[in-house]
């Protein structure tokens, strides 16, 4: 990875440590030199792909689905945006589908509908992780930059941060999701909205 948004090359590495070290399943990172037909390239970032050896060694297979999130959400409107890393061939997105119908849930029934489909105690420690290191362009502050992944085990999705080069840096304007929530709070995605706003 070059690193375009992060010039001091420490950002993503930094990140994903402090996440692996909360327990969250964070990618690997270390540093690359790298150089073409002897022609010195510079320093790369090196970082873990999401991809089923990763998937082996944090869950309890690497056969459940996984998703990439590109300004995606679990909302009707979103239903296309996600990226299906594993099965592509098979169009069954019924996992997708359950998870925005809980988040669409009042408030009454929202927490055991939500805890049904997402890991929601991994997802609070991914919640507060991404603010803790001001990775405003993840999943709770901006709908990206992160993975999903449905473990065979319980059938529920977990998260996965990725593209954390520009954490440690000026949130802009998702911090407060614009004015409406305290600086220190990222509640853009809306599973982060739902339970940001949840009297429990």
């Amino acid at each position: 990875n070059n690193v375009v948004q992060d010039p001091s090359y420490l950002n993503t590495c930094l990140a994903y440590h402090v996440m692996e070290r909360a327990g969250l399943p964070a990618p690997r990172c270390n540093f690359a030199r790298v150089r073409v037909n002897h022609v010195d390239q510079g320093l790369y970032v090196h970082v873990d792909s999401i991809k089923k050896p990763f998937l082996a060694r944090h869950f309890s297979s690497d056969d459940g689905n996984l998703y990439e999130a590109t300004l995606s959400d679990f909302r009707p409107e979103f239903r296309g945006t996600w990226e299906k890393k594993t099965h592509k061939a098979e169009n069954d997105w019924s996992d997708l589908d359950a998870a925005v119908e809980a988040l669409a849930l009042p408030d009454e029934t929202l927490m055991a509908a939500a805890a049904a489909v997402f890991d929601l105690d991994g997802f609070m420690t991914h919640w507060a992780m991404e603010v803790l290191v001001g990775h405003w362009d993840g999943y709770a502050g901006n709908m990206n930059n992160t993975y999903i992944y449905a473990d065979p085990e319980d059938g529920r999705f977990h998260f996965i941060p990725w593209g954390a080069d520009s954490a440690f840096g000026d949130a802009q304007i998702f911090i407060g999701g614009e004015g409406k929530l305290p600086d220190a709070v990222f509640a853009f995605g809306h599973l982060a909205d739902r339970l940001y706003g949840h009297p429990e």
